[in-house]
């Protein structure tokens, strides 16, 4: 791992994994995922459904949860390798 990605991760691991899941996974891909497919929506049919709206919301945020938590897990086990088994 270079210098700069361990600052950042190390930034990023103080805010707590609770913290970084919200931040960097539900809010992003719940909203910003919801709003583009809103948008394709709006450009395909030149309308938008409101009732797809909360439901988007809900299924990116939940995508979001996971993706964040396997960034998580990948930039703990890269910078903090797990402590070997005892036999």
């Amino acid at each position: 791992m270079k210098d700069s990605q361990k600052e950042v991760w190390l930034k990023r691991k103080k805010l707590g994994r609770s913290r970084y899941l919200i931040m960097f996974g539900i809010v992003p891909w719940g909203i910003g995922a919801a709003l583009l497919t809103t948008i394709i929506e709006f450009i395909s049919f030149q309308s938008i459904n409101s009732v797809w709206i909360p439901i988007r919301l809900l299924v990116f945020a939940f995508i979001g949860f996971f993706v964040a938590n396997g960034r998580w897990m990948t930039m703990e086990n890269r910078f903090e390798p797990p402590a070997p088994r005892r036999p």
